[in-house]
């Protein structure tokens, strides 16, 4: 039916596509775990597309963010120009990312912004989009007439026929055979219902993949989460005062009394605070207050409330106060049950990524134990890199004084010793300015800074094509994952140090609350995400079959660690130098 839209398969592929293909046809849950290079993308949806196509079932792919669904796109593009085809598909993005209206609105209020607006009038590009009864107006037929598969021309052509870009990929992805969305879009029971319905996806028709799915967890959790500022839970107190709604007040002063005595950060309990009339109270305040200019601060206080109803074991209440900016934060400590509610829905799934293992540990978090496991061994890519583990040195904050010049010292070696770029993360913005006040006479040096705007970034990836650049950056910033340099110009990556969270309230709790459900409090809270963040980066240099490149991971505590790395890791404890020397250079 489809043609492979490559010459040849990569070794792991047909192993990808066969086994999909399986549990498309059987109704089952499928996680893949496979390297960065692979092609796993290409082979998981020609297999998708292979197996849904006769059961007339559609495919829903979800990605962590707008930048990955780019691959999907050109994928299905690929598939049909080699098989003569004609596999519709739409991307949709976020509605604030894809809005032609001017406005500054938190993201957390822009759905209430967007319903509002829209049902006062106050949208044009809505307004040009539907007649009151709902038909389609000639401006959205006309718009409709183009290729809008991409998020990109979408808005594009609905800026020259001044239409919603939105509701124009919703129209016309209600009959596409693949959509590409992003996880808040199925996982965010605020948005999932509406998403669904405009599209007509109906679960148990459809088979859904989730790429990069060693965010899911993190992500789920972060979408069930809230929080408030002090500020707005005044500004609440204030308008619930306005409409004489004491009770209510009374109940949100002791919150703000209770936040005002938190100097850094505390655990507390506001359950059983609120009753479900207040929810009723709220509700009223919120449609008497809303304008089109603004959302009133009681919408905000609305999720919370809803939150602390219904907080159990699975949820944390915290104060964070930093910089004098307050917050109360309530937080999902567990994603399993949303995400196996949801995904069980489905016909079939298939939740793929480079970084899923050990994947136990994901099956745990994801509640899917009785998912199929897919592990392409790391043969693919192990001519294309060498990774070595340093044991010679360590970040470890008690020793992190002592240690600066050695790491220094050995990281100035290494760069020399390439020909080509590097980059170098390191676990914190303080302990990269440290070291590379060590780093005179390493080369060219570029520094990663916090707030960087998109053009700073491009044009760092831009001077890492040439020779000699090395790039110092920081694990979990810009440029540990989802960028990839042309030409292989990155010939060596240095990870320095675990990058584990500092200590936290919310950390503690989700040690706490994992060492009761798993076991493995430790690390399911610390080592999992920690060893996410030092793969993901150091995956940067190889992102197809053609890359080398050269990976240290310098800290002995990595060899603790040893079912999260790559099986043909090395271990030193010697020169690092003399080390790369014996194995012979990628």
């Amino acid at each position: 039916m489809f043609n492979f839209p490559f010459k040849e398969l990569r070794p792991g592929q047909r192993e990808i596509i066969d086994t999909v293909v399986e549990t498309v046809n059987s109704g089952a849950k499928l996680m893949i775990n496979a390297p960065t290079g692979l092609g796993k993308t290409a082979a998981a949806m020609f297999g998708a597309l292979e197996a849904s196509k006769p059961l007339g079932k559609r495919i829903l792919v979800l990605t962590s963010k707008h930048t990955h669904q780019k691959i999907f796109y050109d994928t299905i593009k690929a598939i049909n120009a080699s098989s003569n085809s004609n596999v519709k598909f739409i991307g949709i993005n976020g509605k604030q990312s894809m809005c032609l209206l001017e406005n500054n609105i938190e993201s957390s209020l822009f759905s209430e912004f967007c319903r509002v607006v829209r049902e006062q009038g106050a949208c044009r590009f809505y307004s040009n989009t539907y007649s009151r009864d709902r038909s389609l107006k000639p401006s959205t037929m006309n718009a409709l007439q183009f290729d809008v598969s991409d998020p990109v021309d979408c808005i594009e052509t609905s800026k020259r026929f001044s239409v919603c870009p939105y509701e124009l990929s919703m129209l016309y992805g209600k009959d596409a055979d693949v959509v590409i969305a992003n996880y808040s879009h199925v996982f965010n029971e605020d948005i999932s219902s509406s998403f669904m319905s405009k599209l007509n996806i109906v679960p148990e028709d459809t088979v859904l993949v989730i790429d990069e799915a060693h965010n899911l967890h993190s992500r789920i959790q972060d979408i069930n989460s809230t929080s408030i500022s002090l500020r707005t839970l005044e500004r609440a107190h204030e308008e619930i005062m306005r409409y004489g709604e004491r009770d209510l007040a009374e109940k949100v002063k002791k919150i703000i009394d209770r936040m005002k005595e938190v100097q850094r950060e505390e655990a507390v309990d506001f359950s059983g605070l609120f009753s479900a009339e207040d929810i009723d109270t709220i509700d009223r305040i919120v449609e008497a207050g809303e304008s089109r200019s603004s959302i009133p601060p009681s919408f905000t206080l609305k999720k919370v409330v809803q939150l602390l109803l219904n907080s159990d074991e699975s949820y944390l209440q915290y104060v964070s106060n930093e910089n004098d900016r307050a917050k109360l934060n309530i937080y999902s400590l567990d994603p399993s049950d949303r995400a196996k509610d949801v995904i069980s829905k489905f016909s079939s799934a298939i939740l793929m990524s480079g970084t899923l293992k050990p994947m136990d540990v994901f099956a745990d978090l994801l509640g899917l134990e009785d998912a199929k496991k897919l592990d392409i061994a790391d043969t693919f890519v192990d001519k294309n890199r060498l990774v070595v583990n340093d044991m010679s040195v360590t970040s470890k904050f008690s020793r992190r004084d002592e240690q600066m010049s050695v790491i220094a010292g050995n990281i100035r070696r290494l760069v020399r010793g390439f020909n080509g770029s590097a980059i170098v993360f390191f676990p914190s913005y303080d302990f990269m300015e440290r070291i590379s006040k060590l780093m005179e006479g390493a080369g060219n040096i570029i520094k990663e800074r916090q707030g960087m705007t998109r053009e700073e970034k491009n044009s760092i990836l831009s001077r890492l094509k040439g020779q000699d650049t090395v790039l110092l950056s920081v694990i979990g910033g810009s440029f540990s994952e989802s960028i990839g340099v042309e030409n292989n110009s990155v010939k060596l990556i240095i990870v320095v140090g675990v990058p584990f969270e500092p200590p936290s309230v919310r950390l503690k709790a989700l040690q706490n609350y994992y060492q009761s459900k798993f076991g493995r409090g430790f690390e399911y809270a610390q080592v999992l995400p920690s060893m996410i963040k030092t793969m993901q980066a150091a995956g940067r240099g190889v992102r197809s079959e053609k890359d080398r490149c050269t990976i240290i991971l310098m800290d002995y505590r990595f060899s603790m660690f040893r079912n999260y790395l790559p099986s043909s890791t090395r271990f030193s404890n010697g020169d690092i130098i003399e080390a790369i020397r014996q194995e012979g250079p990628v």
